[in-house]
């Protein structure tokens, strides 16, 4: 927990540290024909989890050296595999969002252009909302017959720092990588299991359900029960994340 609450006093400690750093910066863009605007898209989460993913970014440049960022998209989980013994029979509700936004800082001194070339770091945050439901039949046993439900909501908020570079092709084409960016997180699920199925072997094929929902959603370790799960309301857990990301964007 003390390594917890130590973040925000690292980010504060940080955004005082820059307001420093860049009071002696040009303010003023070289002329009004200065391209101040990139639009992105966000193709991380359409490659590593979903093709319905789409996130689109806008950025703002604010002086030679600053920027901000805000982001959103359409958001949903992977496609689940399950054990051989179970059958996925449908999925439903699948969906979810997310949005984010930075404050970027242009390394000065390092950098040859202006913002939006270069290195930079920043301060961000950013919440992904997702749910599904899972309808499972069990398999591959003629004394068991029955199916388990499972419906889960889930929200994650980060706070963090982070380190990136993008790059500005043509004075149009800009490619946007952060590969650093750690940051604290807070959970908040709403998740319920159920069924029933007249076997003895009932808590063994519960067990493997649980432990392949584990593997899928944050923090479901934390949960137990024989038959039914049900987590909701103000069930907070906190741990820590990292951001990384890659983006295409049109500068103008």
């Amino acid at each position: 927990m003390k390594k917890f609450q130590l973040l925000p006093v690292l980010l504060t400690f940080a955004f005082l540290s820059s307001i420093n750093l860049y009071s002696q910066e040009q303010t003023e863009l070289p002329d009004s024909g200065y391209k101040r605007n990139v639009i992105k898209w966000n193709i991380t989460p359409f490659l590593l989890f979903s093709k319905k993913n789409i996130n689109l970014s806008y950025e703002r440049i604010l002086s030679p050296y600053r920027s901000f960022s805000v982001n959103a998209g359409y958001f949903e989980l992977p496609k689940m595999a399950l054990l051989d013994s179970f059958s996925l029979e449908s999925v439903t509700n699948k969906k979810g969002f997310n949005v984010s936004g930075d404050y970027r800082f242009y390394f000065k001194n390092r950098n040859k252009k202006m913002a939006p070339d270069g290195l930079y770091w920043g301060i961000f945050s950013s919440f992904y909302h997702t749910q599904v439901g899972m309808d499972i039949t069990v398999l591959d046993n003629p004394d068991i017959q029955g199916s388990l439900s499972f419906r889960g909501k889930f929200n994650v908020l980060n706070a963090g720092i982070e380190l990136g570079y993008q790059f500005v092709i043509k004075e149009r084409l800009t490619l946007d990588l952060i590969f650093v960016g750690p940051s604290a997180s807070l959970y908040n699920r709403d998740l319920k299991l159920d069924g029933e199925i007249d076997s003895e072997e009932y808590e063994e094929y519960l067990q493997a359900i649980h432990d392949i929902l584990v593997s899928i959603f944050p923090g479901f370790e934390q949960l137990a029960g024989d038959g039914f799960l049900n987590v909701s309301g103000a069930n907070f857990s906190m741990g820590y994340g990292f951001r990384y990301l890659f983006q295409i964007g049109y500068r103008f």
